[in-house]
């Protein structure tokens, strides 16, 4: 076998291999033998058939399995000869299987970017103040006592920000099939809202019937109705105010744990203290590793990115099934969706690859308990037995690719634990 190996670049490669004839024929030998021992022919019992007969019945179909196995064969054998790990499928760039002729392809692929990672130990990082101010407190009590609000229905009342309707809601963009809701709760002034929808509803009163349409902005957070002219009728059953109880040692009690509202404060103020403290923690991880995919540029294969870039897209499509939005009628601009994905997805590849080379030049691991713990604990997250969810990795693949990401965390923990982090002046 003759192998030709061209480097495109640090990450793409073309492999030229030929194989002579005698090889060829005795892959071709074998699979008609195989073809002889499994057809069954008019006249002849399975695997009675003569082998002229069988070659000449089934010559293209032999051809192309020969020409298949010796590609998936020989592509392996030639990369694993030249100590190459391909990424993805090999994409065929000339291909020359004629009678009595070497046996000779071309092929284009991808592989791992090799690289020596440096400069994570001792990496320079702040840690933000964590320290929680009174008005940070005032908001999150503000916050339990809105959530403690009663609505009460006031037939005379004119709708006011703040205040709910009960409404059968027809609503249509433009184009669209007409949706039709019984006994909607529409929170008046609600940010959720576009303002022109918020301003509709003012004034709003019992038995009232209000039709307009609304034009959303092209970048609307929801998807599906962005760019679009949608049409509302709202029938008003209720209009219903709000009362918020008082921020009193009563609303405390009524939670069920706090003998006063100082009681309330002080756990309050202690949540806020670890919430902010996690989130100091996770920021300072996020700059040490930032500061380490900067010291360390790497050449990025493309059919990982473009991996990264689908499971982005397959997500976004899942959250808006799961919010009842057919991803089909949405008309949304894919290629634009894609490019504005590209660049995080460039950024997580990236990452993981400088984390696996810390997590091979210092011999990071996980051991089988640690793994089994992490499977208890999301067999329990989702309501799985632990022996079902770890059958179901293990088929999927799963097993390998949960290892790979507690690598890649432990690799982390590391050049955090081993960096350079001041406090906040």
């Amino acid at each position: 076998m003759k192998i030709e190996l061209t480097d495109l670049s640090p990450v793409k490669k073309t492999l030229a291999v030929e194989v002579d004839v005698e090889e060829v024929s005795k892959e071709t030998a074998a699979v008609l033998r195989r073809f002889t021992s499994q057809v069954r022919l008019p006249g002849f019992r399975q695997g009675k058939a003569p082998v002229d007969m069988v070659r000449k019945r089934f010559a293209k179909e032999i051809e192309d399995d020969v020409r298949e196995r010796l590609i998936s064969r020989l592509w392996r054998e030639a990369t694993t000869e030249k100590g190459l790990v391909p990424l993805g499928d090999p994409v065929l760039d000339d291909l020359k299987h004629e009678h009595g002729m070497p046996f000779q392809f071309k092929t284009t692929f991808e592989v791992l970017p090799k690289f020596e990672v440096k400069d994570y130990r001792g990496v320079e990082a702040v840690t933000p103040p964590s320290d929680v101010e009174d008005g940070e407190v005032d908001e999150a009590l503000e916050s339990i006592r809105q959530s403690r609000a009663r609505y009460v229905a006031d037939e005379a009342r004119l709708a006011e920000s703040g205040d709910v309707i009960i409404a059968d809601l027809d609503e249509q963009p433009e184009g669209e099939e007409l949706k039709k809701r019984e006994k909607m709760l529409v929170e008046v002034g609600a940010p959720g809202n576009p303002e022109p929808f918020n301003l509709k509803l003012l004034g709003a009163r019992s038995g009232a019937v209000l039709a307009f349409e609304v034009d959303y902005p092209a970048d609307n957070a929801n998807a599906a109705l962005a760019g679009k002219k949608v049409s509302y009728r709202l029938a008003v059953h209720e209009v219903k105010r709000k009362e918020s109880p008082p921020l009193d040692d009563g609303l405390a009690k009524e939670l069920g744990e706090f003998e006063n509202l100082e009681a309330l404060k002080s756990r309050v103020r202690s949540d806020l203290t670890s919430r902010k403290a996690a989130m100091a923690h996770a920021g300072v991880r996020q700059a040490i590793l930032d500061k380490v995919l900067l010291a360390n540029p790497v050449p990025l294969p493309d059919v990982l990115v473009e991996e990264e870039i689908q499971h982005r897209l397959e997500d976004m499509v899942r959250e808006m099934m799961y919010h009842g939005v057919d991803p089909r009628k949405a008309e949304l601009d894919w290629k634009q969706l894609r490019d504005r994905n590209e660049e995080p997805a460039r950024k997580v590849v990236h990452a993981r690859l400088v984390l696996d080379a810390i997590a091979l030049a210092e011999g990071v691991t996980v051991n089988r308990k640690d793994l089994d713990l992490r499977i208890r604990r999301e067999a329990e997250r989702i309501g799985e037995g632990y022996d079902a969810l770890r059958l179901r990795l293990g088929k999927s693949g799963g097993l390998q690719a949960l290892e790979t990401q507690m690598v890649r965390e432990k690799s982390l923990d590391l050049i955090t634990s081993i960096a350079n982090i001041q406090g906040a002046e």
